[in-house]
């Protein structure tokens, strides 16, 4: 009898360990209690891992055919401190156990700051561009530019021009920044002028054909040029003699559009000189005629005194007037009351 109950003992074993196995499901959630999906969910026994799954988009998990005894459940997660519990898995019981995280993980951030010195960046037009066209206003000296750089004229006879950039307004070239100009290293810019400072007045004494380069420096505000310089800076710099001893321009255009410019410019030994005389008109497409005028008298005389050393006397005299149209009212002109000339 007892060699019969040993062997049948032997015969169920099998099928007694099977039946004290059990399952072990649970959820993983995070600090407000909301679910938390693809957590890595270990399961070990003392210090050896049994099995390990990640929780499904609904933050649950499920261990299959766990035998019976004490376990360990430890959750991780990306961004969270990772948690650990016991468990107890009892013989044919499914067990369920459920984890939250408590905090989360200390991360730690490095933010790495390089910087370096820009170099400006810096245009160049040389006297090709003022040879090749007609200026009968000192605007178009700068819109010749090509650099960003609206220039128009401003209402009143013989004011100063009223300049734009980078969406800027920038009044006369002394707010919201400025724009700083140059000629010959003189600044042009008023400092001391009530109207929005930055007067360039002065600029319409220049003639174009006595422009030797012209750099624009884009950068906002230069160090080196200090104020006004906040949207950029203009150095126009103008010959110390011409190419050819005498120089006749004519030109003409539409809306009694005239232009001269004569010129003297003596070869002369260690000595760079000329005298020059422009003289320009129109009216303009406008029904109340602009009638600009505008007569410049410029002359160099440079001596060179050997080395790098020079001595130099400039002479710049202009003068000129206009009847300006006033600002045209846009809701008439698109009712048709008002013609957009007019």
């Amino acid at each position: 009898m007892a060699i019969a109950k040993i062997l049948a003992l032997l015969l169920l074993a099998p099928f007694l360990g099977f039946c004290q196995l059990a399952e072990l499901r649970g959820s993983i959630a995070d600090p407000q209690r909301k679910s938390v999906a693809g957590a890595t969910i270990h399961l070990s026994r003392g210090a050896a891992e049994i099995a390990r799954i990640k929780s499904n988009g609904d933050g649950r998990f499920t261990f299959a055919n766990v035998a019976a005894g004490i376990y360990t459940l430890r959750a991780e997660a990306h961004g969270f401190a990772a948690i650990s519990r016991p468990v107890v898995v009892r013989p044919t019981q499914n067990e369920e156990a459920n984890l939250q995280f408590e905090r989360i993980a200390d991360q730690k951030e490095t933010i790495v700051i390089t910087a370096k010195s820009l170099e400006p960046a810096i245009d160049l037009r040389n006297s090709e561009v003022f040879n090749r066209t007609l200026f009968t206003r000192d605007d178009q000296v700068l819109q010749q530019l090509s650099a960003g750089i609206n220039a128009g004229q401003h209402e009143g006879g013989g004011k100063s021009l009223e300049i734009r950039r980078f969406g800027f307004n920038l009044d006369h070239g002394g707010v919201n920044g400025g724009l700083k100009i140059l000629v010959d290293d003189v600044q042009q810019n008023q400092g001391t002028q009530g109207h929005g400072q930055g007067y360039f007045g002065s600029l319409k004494a220049l003639s174009p054909e006595l422009i030797q380069d012209v750099t624009i420096i884009n950068d906002p505000f230069s160090p080196e040029y200090g104020d006004f310089s906040g949207l950029g800076v203009v150095h126009i710099r103008q010959r110390e003699s011409l190419p050819d001893e005498y120089t006749i321009r004519i030109q003409g255009g539409n809306f009694d559009t005239g232009r001269g410019f004569l010129a003297w410019s003596p070869a002369a030994q260690k000595t760079d000189a000329y005298v020059a005389y422009e003289g320009s008109y129109t009216d303009g497409p406008l029904q109340n005629a602009l009638q600009y005028r505008r007569d410049n008298v410029n002359a160099n005389y440079t001596r060179s005194l050997g080395g790098d050393q020079k001595l130099g006397f400039r002479f710049l005299f202009g003068r000129n007037n206009f009847y300006s149209s006033g600002q045209v009212p846009l809701d008439l002109v698109n009712s048709g009351v008002l013609d957009r000339f007019g």
